[in-house]
């Protein structure tokens, strides 16, 4: 009963509208690791109504309880169900497109670019990736996920499409070596390989990821893998944007 009471106690102090976004990024934080399977939708559904867009809910308030979520986890004060409870439903916000919150973008017209989105099956992270594919959509690129794939994987769907980029998320310095094994593994097996983007938290200096991965770029946004690759796009600007 005390504890009943408690959340009563809490949905009710949630009912308004926090002052600033770093209170909404909390407030969905912490639905975001509720007992309740609804929880964050609640609060998306209430962050929408208080006039905050979709392009904005996707590209800062998603990416920052990511990494709040991240933070309370090396910070002890999250358990590691809580934390994995949390970005699988983030991840799912993505991938239930056309049906749930993240379904209601501004739709752009294809501009015959296509990117192959790679996520390496030695990568633990992949919201970074997810987010990316959407602000590279929204300028008209045509972006095709793929998530913990082989180099046989990978290869195969590059020798049935011509891509006009592959992108390889990297989401912590640690796996570079790795993404530069794939790199080179690739390029050694197949005869046409498109220009290699390299995006993701691990990219702090965008000169030595590319020097020590072997990729043709290195970027820190999904705009400046629009702009190194010589896409062309119907270039929206983005209020905040990630890469991989």
């Amino acid at each position: 009963m005390v504890e009943s009471a408690l959340r009563r106690v809490t949905a009710g102090r949630q009912t308004g509208a926090p002052p600033d976004r770093s209170g909404w990024v909390l407030r969905l934080t912490e639905s975001l690791m509720s007992e309740a399977e609804t929880s964050h939708r609640a609060v998306l559904a209430s962050m929408m109504s208080h006039g905050i867009g979709t392009p904005e809910l996707h590209d800062y308030y998603i990416p920052a309880a990511a990494r709040h979520l991240g933070e309370l986890w090396v910070r002890d004060l999250a358990s590691f169900v809580d934390v994995t409870v949390g970005a699988g439903r983030l991840q799912a916000l993505y991938r239930e497109r056309p049906n749930g919150v993240a379904g209601r973008f501004d739709r752009c017209v294809p501009m015959g670019e296509t990117m192959l989105m790679i996520v390496p099956g030695f990568e633990d992270h992949s919201l970074g990736a997810f987010v990316a594919a959407e602000q590279l959509r929204r300028h008209g690129v045509w972006v095709h996920m793929g998530l913990g794939l082989t180099s046989d994987e990978i290869a195969e769907l590059l020798r049935e499409q011509r891509f006009s980029v592959l992108g390889l998320s990297a989401a912590t310095p640690a796996t570079l070596e790795k993404t530069a094994e794939l790199v080179d593994e690739l390029r050694s097996r197949l005869d046409h390989v498109p220009p290699i983007v390299v995006g993701g938290r691990a990219v702090t200096d965008t000169m030595t990821v590319a020097d020590r991965t072997g990729a043709d770029y290195a970027v820190r946004t999904a705009r400046e893998a629009v702009e190194r690759c010589g896409l062309k796009t119907i270039a929206a600007p983005l209020a905040a944007e990630t890469m991989g």
